[in-house]
């Protein structure tokens, strides 16, 4: 199935995954807007060997509010906004992403790290609450990252030492914010199932 209404055969810049969605929630009203990446492209990909930590994402206007992110592993996510700002609220925030992408990685840390000292995790979450500033731009400034780790005989230490080690050395993403000046804290709680 081609996205590209052009009919190029180069990168798509959305998934097939993503079509289904788009097609049921927002119509076909849209699609004379998508464009082949890279035909649209005006500056040439830089060279991968000249790059290696290199992550690629594209970021396509849909319409409105409405834009679809494409991550450079092929993998599609619909960002929108509220009606009352032009968008027709079919999925997350852009700024919401960016918590959900901090989560998302520090609790891949937390969890690989469980995993190594042998403990009998069942279920982990991680509950983000943040602050933003009041003034354009309206940057985080506050951040709880409140993490649930549910499973059999777990050991306290090993899930406050894998909290730990995600804030103060693993999660990129929320080490990032942190020296941008964001203010991150770190919670558990440990469940007994």
């Amino acid at each position: 199935m081609s996205l590209t209404p052009n009919g190029c055969k180069g990168k798509q810049d959305l998934s097939e995954l993503a079509m289904p969605y788009l097609l049921a929630n927002v119509g076909l009203d849209i699609f004379p807007t998508l464009a082949c990446y890279p035909c649209d492209n005006l500056r040439p990909p830089i060279e991968k060997s000249d790059r290696e930590s290199a992550v690629d994402v594209t970021v396509k206007w849909m319409d409105g509010a409405m834009f679809v992110g494409e991550s450079g592993s092929g993998h599609s996510v619909v960002m929108d906004g509220p009606e009352d700002l032009g968008g027709r609220n079919l999925g997350p925030r852009p700024m919401e992403m960016l918590l959900l992408g901090t989560g998302g990685c520090a609790i891949y840390d937390v969890l690989s790290m469980l995993k190594k000292s042998r403990q009998e995790v069942r279920d982990c979450r991680v509950e983000i609450q943040a602050e933003r500033a009041d003034a354009v731009p309206a940057v985080f400034t506050k951040l709880n990252m409140h993490f649930v780790v549910s499973g059999t005989s777990l050991k306290e230490n090993h899930v406050k030492r894998a909290v730990d080690l995600s804030a103060e050395k693993y999660c990129s993403a929320s080490i990032m914010l942190d020296a941008a000046g964001v203010v991150i804290t770190h919670s558990y709680a440990i469940e007994e199932v």
